[in-house]
């Protein structure tokens, strides 16, 4: 086999697998990890946290001494003072260098709190991350929930089609026989167009619900996209119904919710703050040391310059001290400043008590609507069951000839209807009480 034949077959084969891949389901899981990886709000917070990290090494680093070196180059012209301070007429070039290096001993303890300040900002940013995940979490299970609902839909769409067709075939038989008049098979063929009509509007909605998925996702190529159908039978909704009650439910999130972590977090780095403000009313202590030497070169005509490694061996000079900085009077600016750190407490306090009754007030309609879809999808289960038994019934006295067509159109639409609001009501239950199982601490999960 030669490599160009060989290049071919890679290539379809390689063609092969990318179709492959792109018309394979996705689970709610796989439908979750893309979207959490390619969200734009997600990676904006991971950056943020990164920004935190940095802030938090450079507060480490504060303990740490720094180093200075200089260098300087200098040349007079004219008249001025010599190296032995008589003023003369010449040109003379001086060199400079030195190092120094402080080191903080005492700032009022305000490098400590400013690290834990912002060891504590870093932990509210990576709980902002988490709830930013978990938002993204619950709009994709929300969309992917409507995708199986419309799935169902279509279902129904299709069922009812099916049974408009056999009536068609029925009335066909009739009218051959004499048994009925022409315009109950022209009603049947007009109940065939209409749910043919229906059909194609719930496969219609089918594929917007899976483009609203997908964008969601922010998946570049959406040809081909689907979803995986789990099993749902597996899920009992009587069990299902058995909830527990909303202060459990609470009690358990508001100390394991990240929105409410990060805000909690942020009061404790408001303290902080205020510590590193007052510590501003202590003395401050720094350590310095150094080194500092220079060459003089005159360019005189009758100037005695010394050799450049003689004047460097006797010019070095050291000198090591420690500065005491005592604050006597700052036009008020550290009064001020514990006066906004207080007030900052006081707002990030009223930020974490809104934080705590939103989330309160989250989980009780949580539970409400869970509580009042089930009840309604009771409702409209019976509801269907009637409308079935009657649809049978009418079927028979139509099929015996002692109803009409419209009487069996009637029955069919009612079926229909109940048998679509039962199937919402169902898929609503379930998505709201996996929103309360959420807050509980429970994975998002439909059984896939």
């Amino acid at each position: 086999m030669t490599r160009k034949n060989i290049l071919i077959l890679l290539s379809s084969a390689l063609i092969g697998l990318q179709g492959i891949h792109a018309q394979t389901a996705w689970t709610l899981k796989q439908c979750i990890d893309y979207a959490i990886e390619h969200n734009i709000t997600v990676q904006q917070l991971q950056i943020n946290s990164e920004n935190q990290e940095i802030r938090l090494n450079t507060a480490r680093n504060s303990r740490l001494p720094n180093l200075n070196v200089n260098l300087g180059e200098n040349v007079s012209f004219g008249r001025g003072a010599g190296r032995d301070d008589r003023i003369v007429d010449n040109t003379q070039i001086s060199t400079s260098m030195g190092a120094s290096a402080s080191v903080s001993v005492f700032q009022g303890m305000a490098i400590k709190h400013n690290i834990a300040g912002r060891t504590l900002d870093l932990k509210a940013a990576l709980k902002d991350l988490d709830r930013a995940k978990e938002d993204v979490a619950l709009n994709v299970a929300s969309l992917y929930l409507q995708v199986l609902l419309n799935k169902e839909l279509v279902k129904v769409a299709e069922s009812q089609v099916e049974l408009s067709r056999q009536q068609v075939t029925r009335s066909e038989l009739l009218v051959k026989n004499g048994k009925s008049p022409d315009s109950e098979l022209y009603e049947s063929k007009a109940l065939l167009a209409n749910d043919e009509l229906t059909l194609t509007q719930a496969r219609n909605s089918l594929q917007l619900a899976l483009l609203d998925l997908s964008q969601a996702l922010n998946l570049e190529d959406k040809e081909g996209f689907d979803i995986t159908t789990p099993d749902l039978g597996t899920i009992t909704l009587a069990s299902m119904s058995r909830m527990e009650q909303p202060n459990v439910i609470y009690d358990y999130a508001v100390g394991n919710r990240p929105s409410i972590q990060a805000e909690k977090l942020r009061l404790e780095s408001s303290y902080s703050a205020l510590k590193s403000a007052k510590s501003a009313r202590y003395p401050s202590v720094t350590l310095g040391f150094g080194y500092n030497n220079g060459y003089y070169y005159s360019i005189a005509e009758h100037a005695q310059n010394v050799a450049f490694f003689k004047q460097l061996k006797y010019n070095g000079s050291e000198y090591i001290g420690l500065n005491v900085s005592i604050p006597i009077f700052n036009r008020f600016s550290t009064r001020n400043n514990i006066r906004t750190a207080q007030n900052s407490i006081k707002i990030q306090e009223l930020a974490v008590t809104e934080a705590q009754r939103n989330l309160r007030k989250e989980i009780e309609q949580s539970y409400y609507n869970a509580d009042a879809a089930y009840q309604k999808f009771l409702s409209s289960e019976k509801s269907l069951e009637a409308a079935r038994e009657a649809f049978r019934y009418q079927e028979e006295k139509t099929n015996a000839g002692r109803s009409t067509i419209f009487d069996y159109n009637d029955a069919k639409t009612r079926m229909v209807r109940s048998e679509s609001e039962m199937v919402q009501a169902k898929f609503e239950f379930i998505f709201r009480r996996k929103i309360l199982d959420f807050y509980a601490g429970q994975p998002l999960d439909f059984g896939n």
